[in-house]
């Protein structure tokens, strides 16, 4: 590879020709399969709003899902750069690591964090124990693999009074519902063994936290920078909002998105930094959206990393948290890519911009 160890590589710029944006299509779950199963999954008019975006920049960008052709058409298209949308393939915690592994083993550039870094940003377990040994706010929580470990029950509830049951390793709010709240032990058994049945992999028990839910962007590689920030809550008052899965599907009715403005000055340095030593503690690179809930004495506790978030230009959190921060798409991704082609030292066809608008 062109880079090693973080360090900025001191050699003549490549030039970069074609682009492949890879991804995988959301399709439609069979009878039998949760109907969450491809929540992940790009729509066609998101690969194409990424794909059409990345040529304005002056590039041939060609699309390359990732299905059972998949290595033939990376062949075919032999791409200088890849553009990773992939959420991968199956159902294992690794999954958004395939791709990037692929790629890794071709020594292809691509944007976007590593195999190592996104197989752990999946597993939100691993997750919270790397930023609570760094320091950085995180709710308690547990994990509930399997019979054992219900004996844990009784002794959560000794430390919090409320808890959110979820998948260990899903992403789109897949698994995280309306009444995913558990208030008492029994609560807490079924919710778990309905997440044991639904999607067959550990559950996580997470304390509540009744604050505001903020969402921050981060952009960059060797100064990553904050794309912006937004609130995230109910259009109609609720004791206990979760942004599930429920309501991310009917966001036009339901969810009200407020820009940073709308957080007091103190709080937005306050997430800025948890957001950027979070994204520095997980070796993450290019982009990423780091998720808070405050709990309830104001601090902002973590309670996800993305490094792959969604980038539909209409609906999906980090191009809309840009947005309300003064930004536009173009500009966002341009940043992204800006990023990644430094990393590998990669020539783009004009003159790129310092900065981001925040």
């Amino acid at each position: 590879m062109r880079e090693e160890y973080g360090q900025k590589p001191d050699v003549p710029l490549f030039p970069v020709h074609r682009i492949s944006v890879v991804y995988n299509l959301k399709k439609t779950p069979a009878p039998s399969e949760p109907d969450d199963k491809y929540e992940e999954y790009d729509p066609i008019s998101t690969v194409q709003s990424v794909a059409d975006a990345v040529s304005s920049f002056g590039f041939h960008v060609s699309l390359c899902e990732q299905d059972d052709d998949f290595f033939d058409r990376l062949r075919e298209q032999a791409p200088s750069f890849v553009v990773n949308l992939a959420e991968g393939r199956g159902s294992a915690r690794g999954r958004e690591a395939q791709v990037p592994s692929i790629l890794e083993s071709l020594d292809i550039p691509f944007w976007g964090s590593d195999s190592v870094a996104l197989a752990l940003a999946l597993d939100k377990l691993h997750t919270t124990r790397t930023l609570a040994g760094e320091g950085i706010p995180v709710p308690l929580s547990a994990s509930f693999r399997g019979e054992d470990d219900l004996a844990e029950i009784p002794a959560l509830f000794g430390k919090a009074d409320r808890f959110v049951i979820k998948p260990r390793f899903e992403g789109s709010s897949k698994g995280i519902f309306t009444d995913s709240v558990a208030h008492d032990e029994t609560e807490m058994e079924e919710k778990i063994r309905r997440l044991w049945s639904r999607y067959g992999q550990p559950a996580l028990a997470e304390e509540y936290l009744p604050g505001d839910e903020i969402t921050v962007g981060v952009v960059g590689w060797e100064k990553p920078e904050v794309a912006g920030m937004m609130r995230i809550s109910p259009r109609t008052p609720a004791e206990e909002f979760l942004y599930s899965i429920e309501e991310k599907r009917n966001y036009i009715e339901r969810i009200r998105y407020e820009g940073p403005e709308t957080i007091l000055p103190a709080l937005r340095n306050s997430l800025e930094e948890s957001a950027l030593a979070a994204f520095s503690a997980l070796e993450l690179r290019d982009l990423a959206r780091i998720d808070f809930r405050l709990d309830g004495g104001g601090v902002g506790r973590i309670i996800d990393v993305n490094p792959l978030p969604g980038l539909s230009p209409v609906y999906s959190d980090l191009p809309i948290l840009h947005r309300l921060s003064g930004g536009n798409y173009e500009e966002l991704l341009r940043f992204i890519m800006k990023s990644a082609f430094s990393r590998y030292a990669l020539a783009f066809p004009v003159p790129i911009e310092e900065g981001i608008s925040s």
